[in-house]
C-alpha cells in the first residue's frame, strides 16, 4: 500500500495540481426531482421514470405529487427550504422539502414528518460520519426509536419488531436508505462502495411498557417522556440467542458468554478504532424483568457483563494478529487503545472485549414471551450512534 501511494497516488495528485484541466469534472451522483415535488404521468409512468433515472431502492415508490408533499409539510413548523446539513458524499443539501418528497416515497404517513427529520439530522451531524457509510464494510444504519411517538404513531416494538410488515417500522427505514442514495449519494458503485452490503433494518423501536428500566434514550442523556431516535451503524449481529440459566447471575454468565463469543467473531480491529464502540445489546422483557426483580440494575448489567466478557491477553493478540495487528500492548503505543490495555506484559492478563462498561447499550425489545437476546456491533467510529430528540409537539 505504501508503495502504491508513494508510486501511483502522489504522482497523480502533483499531476492534477500542476497541469492545465482538460478533461470536463466529474459529475456528481444524481439527485432526485432537484428537491422539487413532481405532479405528472400515471403510476406507472412515474416509476418507469424514476427507476431509469436510479431514484429507487429497486420498489416501487408512491409519487412525491404536490399534493401529498404538501401534506407532509403541515406536520412541520420549519420551512421547507431549511437546510440541516450538506450531506457526503455528494454535499447535496438536506432539505425539510426533501425529507417531505423522500417521506411520501418510501409509504411513510404524514405524521411521521417529525421522526424523519430527527432522523436526518441525525445523520446529518458531524459526529456520526455518514461519509464512511458507503465504504467497503457494507454496514447498515439502525434506527432505534425511544418514547410516547412509538404509540403515537404506531411503531411495532414487541414480536417480530424487525420483521418487514408494520408501516412505521419499515416506511421509515426504507426512507432512510432512499434519502442516503439520492440525496448523500450513496448509489452502489458511484458513493457506495459495499463489497458485499447488508440488508437494511425496520426501525427497532423500544418496547418502553415492558422494560423495567430507564430507556435508552435517558440513559443517553434525554429525559424521560421524551421522543428521541438514535441512529448508528450496525456491521454484525448475531443470532438471536436463547438464555438458559437457573439463577439470575447464571443468566448474566449466558448473555457475557455470548458477548465475549460474538465481539470476537466480528471485526477484530473494531476495538482498536475509537473513541467508542457502542456495542448494542436486545434483550426480550422476560430476561430484562427476571434481572430487574432480582435487584440488577441496568447500570450493574453493563458492570457484570463487562467484566465477565474479559479475555486473556494471548487469546486478544491472535484476535488482533487475525486482522494483521501485532498485540494489544502495540496498538497503546500507537495510541489505539488506552494504556490499561498494557499494564504488564503477562499474557493472562485479562482484556475487555469493548473499552468501558457503560459503552454497551441496552435495550428491551420483542415479545414478551421468549428469553432470547442479539447483540449487534458498531463498525467503530463509522456511523457512531447518534440521537436526536423528536419535536412532537405538532402531534398534539
Amino acid at each position: 500500500m505504501e508503495q502504491n501511494i508513494r508510486e501511483v497516488v502522489f504522482p497523480q495528485i502533483v499531476k492534477l495540481l500542476t497541469e492545465p484541466v482538460t478533461a470536463a469534472p466529474i459529475s456528481k451522483p444524481r439527485k432526485p426531482a432537484e428537491d422539487k415535488p413532481m405532479d405528472f404521468g400515471s403510476f406507472e409512468e412515474v416509476n418507469e421514470y424514476f427507476l431509469i433515472k436510479g431514484w429507487t431502492d429497486g420498489l416501487p415508490i408512491v409519487p412525491p405529487t404536490d399534493a401529498k408533499v404538501a401534506r407532509f409539510l403541515k406536520y412541520t413548523d420549519r420551512l421547507p427550504d431549511e437546510v440541516l446539513g450538506a450531506l457526503h458524499p455528494s454535499l447535496q443539501p438536506a432539505t425539510i422539502q426533501s425529507i417531505a418528497i423522500h417521506g411520501v416515497m418510501a409509504g411513510c404517513e404524514p405524521e411521521y414528518m417529525p421522526v424523519l427529520v430527527s432522523v436526518v439530522e441525525a445523520i446529518a451531524d458531524p459526529r456520526f460520519r455518514l461519509e464512511d457509510a458507503g465504504s467497503s464494510a457494507g454496514w447498515a444504519p439502525l434506527i432505534i426509536l425511544n418514547g410516547p411517538v412509538i404509540k403515537q404513531l404506531g411503531f411495532n416494538s414487541g414480536t417480530g419488531v424487525l420483521r418487514t410488515g408494520n408501516q412505521a417500522n419499515t416506511s421509515v427505514s426504507r426512507f432512510l436508505r432512499l434519502y442516503m442514495r439520492n440525496v448523500a449519494g450513496f448509489i452502489p458503485g458511484v458513493g457506495d462502495m459495499a463489497t458485499f452490503g447488508r440488508p437494511d433494518f425496520p426501525v427497532l423501536a423500544e418496547n418502553e411498557d415492558s422494560n423495567p428500566w430507564e430507556p435508552l434514550s435517558v440513559t443517553r442523556g434525554f429525559q424521560s417522556g421524551e421522543s428521541v431516535v438514535t441512529v448508528c451503524s450496525i456491521g454484525f449481529m448475531s443470532f438471536q440467542i436463547t438464555v438458559v440459566a437457573l439463577t439470575p447471575e447464571g443468566i448474566l454468565e449466558n448473555i457475557a458468554a455470548k458477548v465475549k463469543l460474538n465481539m470476537l467473531a466480528g471485526d477484530g480491529t473494531i476495538i482498536t478504532k475509537g473513541p467508542e464502540q457502542a456495542p448494542l445489546l436486545a434483550l426480550s422483557p422476560v430476561i430484562a424483568d427476571t434481572l430487574a426483580g432480582s435487584g440488577y440494575s441496568k447500570r450493574a448489567v453493563q458492570e457484570y457483563i463487562y467484566e465477565n466478557s474479559k479475555v486473556p491477553a494471548s487469546m486478544f493478540d491472535v484476535w488482533l494478529n487475525q486482522q494483521g495487528l501485532p498485540c494489544a500492548c502495540d496498538c497503546v503505543d500507537k495510541g489505539t487503545l488506552p494504556e490499561s490495555f498494557c499494564l504488564s506484559d503477562d499474557p493472562q492478563r485479562l482484556l475487555p472485549v469493548y473499552r468501558v462498561a457503560e459503552e454497551l447499550q441496552i435495550i428491551v425489545a420483542g415479545t414478551n414471551e421468549r428469553n432470547r437476546f442479539f447483540l449487534a456491533q458498531q463498525v467503530g467510529r463509522q456511523g457512531l450512534a447518534t440521537s436526536k430528540k423528536i419535536n412532537t409537539d405538532i402531534l398534539k
